[in-house]
């Protein structure tokens, strides 16, 4: 008796694992979880056991805002600065679109049945051709945002 409750424990345990978990938010703003979420609302996959990857995308350090009166001298400088906070705003714009890149791949290739919203708000599922063109257009964008060097 106790192998066959320890067997049918075994088995839930493995089918709750492996189920793909929902987090949305409701009208009244709490978060839910669930196996489906409600239609029309936007829902991210929550990452289960042994799922978790590690993020290479290091928060940026934040920078001290330069309050020092530009002169006639620091005109050279102040250009230098100006082409450096560019540069950095454009290297952090690249790394959150490189984060995006990869999550939405990583739900791709995590998700079981994976839908677009139609028009009048039904999901329309996608099928198994079109799931990996999605995948292969998603890893393209992560090759093309990520691997640039410009």
């Amino acid at each position: 008796m106790k192998r066959v409750l320890l067997c049918t424990a075994l088995m839930i345990w493995s089918a709750m694992a492996s189920a793909v978990v929902y987090k949305w938010l409701d009208a009244q703003g709490k978060i839910q979880y669930g196996d489906r979420p409600p239609d029309g609302v936007h829902a991210d996959v929550v990452e289960l056991l042994g799922t978790h990857v590690a993020h290479s995308a290091a928060p940026a350090p934040a920078r001290a805002p330069s309050s020092a009166p530009k002169t006639a001298a620091s005109g050279d400088a102040g250009a230098r600065d100006t082409k450096n906070a560019v540069a950095q705003d454009v290297a952090e714009s690249r790394e959150k679109q490189c984060a995006d890149a990869q999550d939405r791949y990583k739900k791709l290739i995590e998700g079981r049945r994976l839908y677009k919203t139609g028009a009048d708000g039904e999901r329309q599922y996608l099928t198994s051709d079109e799931i990996d063109a999605e995948r292969l257009n998603a890893k393209r964008d992560i090759d093309a945002i990520c691997n640039s060097t410009s």
